[in-house]
């Protein structure tokens, strides 16, 4: 079903793959950062300011991304982020590549589902994380941004990520 959503796009549906980036640590670095002029050393400790649950999704035929930013991750909140998804498409179905972490298999989320009929789940096998487009998202976002990271605040933390969202196309690229 995942690779025939990803090779037959439709004007009448969205086909988005979802994840949840999990327990962002915003940390003092103690160790170098990266920059395009020099590499730049940073004090040796690491202080945790705090904690960072993201969940997003990639429209898997545009590269569009949709992120929301939470304390915590359970099945009501995966909830929350499929009502924003209904309203931003309110008119299409919607297909959603969801793996199969218990809060997305939850009576909760089945309850929902059942009551929500242009909204599909199509959950990938287990230990099959590779199949999910969102899945290279948060790798790329780790790579560019979260490593090596010197965030003052949570706040700062959640400014850059939706900034490098906002400016990154690369993800476009992907679904063509």
């Amino acid at each position: 079903m995942i690779d025939w959503l990803k090779l037959n796009p439709s004007p009448d549906r969205v086909d988005l793959s979802f994840d949840e980036k999990a327990k962002i640590a915003i940390k003092e670095y103690g160790g170098y950062v990266y920059t395009k002029e020099k590499k730049v050393k940073y004090p040796a400790k690491q202080k945790v300011k705090g904690l960072l649950e993201m969940p997003a999704a990639i429209n898997i035929h545009t590269g569009e991304i949709h992120y929301w930013f939470f304390d915590w991750k359970n099945s009501f909140v995966v909830i929350e982020c499929f009502e924003d998804l209904l309203r931003k498409y309110p008119v299409k179905e919607i297909n959603v590549i969801i793996d199969c972490w218990s809060a997305h298999t939850s009576y909760a989320i089945k309850v929902w589902n059942y009551f929500h009929p242009r909204f599909h789940l199509v959950y990938t096998p287990t230990k099959a994380s590779w199949m999910n487009m969102i899945e290279r998202v948060f790798s790329k976002l780790d790579k560019d941004i979260l490593q090596n990271s010197n965030f003052q605040t949570v706040r700062e933390a959640m400014s850059r990520i939706s900034n490098y969202f906002e400016k990154e196309l690369s993800f476009r690229k992907w679904s063509n």
